[in-house]
């Protein structure tokens, strides 16, 4: 049975059934009062006894994200999930679930833009929210009233997919500035080769081990990757005269960085070195130096231009898709950008 009131600070609406504790809600205005008891009986009906429950009034974002946290992202290979789960509950975790609406989600999308995010990044914390409210529904059996509040909120639109490739010249002057970076930077020439010659991620490269590597058979073996599936990757020459010329670390590990953010400001400052060595060449030469030359470059770009040399030198689909791990053609099309000039030479 529901009653309908008018209190001094809106519409009481409440709803009572035989045997369960009532659940009630106060509106600004009539309509919605009676609205949302209309929907409660009506749950009631097709027998949703979790609508009286009220735990989605209850429970706070950051209670779930704990468990969320303990039980999902923490069996995650990749732990930037953590991290976009944390942003997500320094937002909204003191929230009931109940009390977070999609005009809130969208507030928070349109803060994360306007903070300089890129729009897929907005996406991943976007997704991380939704993964909670859906981890509330599904693993504890809370009653969202509302539904999930991220589902109905319309995702930044995502940029075409980086087309960077090395150009002429870059991966010579990037080997060169790591060859010179300081003595304790061990296996920085080495993680840049690898990483053209095997299309491995930067997680991956880093958490490679000696125990893994098979030099005879020129094989590495990751037992966890992103997608959270084990791969073999095939070395080519290159890979392993790289890796045959790194010393044996006692830890067992093939490079030393301890975790991504500390591998990115040795790459910016190989950058950086490189940069210098070429303006240095090109004042030498008395040539103006290419102001687009190492500007953009990303870590992850290495990827993409192995992803492409793999096509290049003639390998199939499932031949590359083996090496990079990709498992839909179409996010392998993202990661490959074959040069128009080598088909071209490839036609005739």
């Amino acid at each position: 049975m529901a009653y309908i009131e008018q209190r001094k600070n809106g519409w009481l609406a409440q709803v009572r059934r035989k045997g369960m504790p009532s659940i009630s809600r106060t509106f600004d205005l009539k309509a919605d009062a009676e609205a949302w008891a209309r929907e409660v009986e009506r749950e009631l009906q097709r027998g949703n006894i979790a609508a009286l429950r009220q735990d989605a009034q209850r429970v706070t974002v950051a209670e779930v994200a704990a468990r969320y946290a303990e039980q999902v992202t923490a069996h995650k290979r990749d732990h930037s999930a953590a991290a976009m789960v944390r942003r997500a509950v320094e937002r909204f975790g003191a929230y009931s679930l109940a009390n977070v609406r999609s005009v809130d989600v969208a507030v928070w999308r349109d803060e994360l833009l306007a903070q300089g995010y890129a729009a897929q990044s907005v996406v991943h914390f976007l997704a991380a929210l939704s993964g909670i409210f859906r981890y509330a529904e599904q693993e504890l059996s809370i009653d969202l009233p509302q539904g999930n509040p991220v589902r109905a909120v319309r995702k930044p639109a995502r940029n075409n997919a980086r087309d960077r490739r090395l150009k002429p010249g870059e991966l010579d002057y990037l080997l060169r500035a790591a060859a010179q970076a300081r003595s304790q930077v061990v296996g920085l020439p080495q993680i840049i080769t690898l990483a053209v010659e095997t299309s491995m991620r930067l997680g991956e490269l880093l958490a490679l081990e000696w125990r893994h590597i098979d030099l005879k058979a020129r094989t590495a073996h990751l037992p966890r990757t992103k997608n959270g599936e084990a791969r073999t990757v095939a070395l080519s020459s290159a890979a392993v005269a790289a890796l045959q010329s790194l010393p044996r670390r006692l830890d067992g590990r093939v490079f030393g960085w301890q975790n991504k953010d500390s591998f990115e400001k040795t790459w910016a400052r190989c950058k950086v070195r490189a940069r210098a060595l070429y303006e240095a060449d090109c004042a030498e030469k008395g040539v103006k130096p290419d102001p687009a030359f190492l500007a953009d470059l990303r870590f992850h770009d290495l990827r993409h231009e192995a992803t492409s040399r793999l096509f290049e030198k003639g390998l199939g689909i499932m031949e590359v898709a083996s090496m990079t791990g990709h498992k839909s053609l179409s996010m392998l099309k993202r990661y490959t950008h074959i040069e128009a000039a080598k088909l071209a030479q490839k036609l005739g």
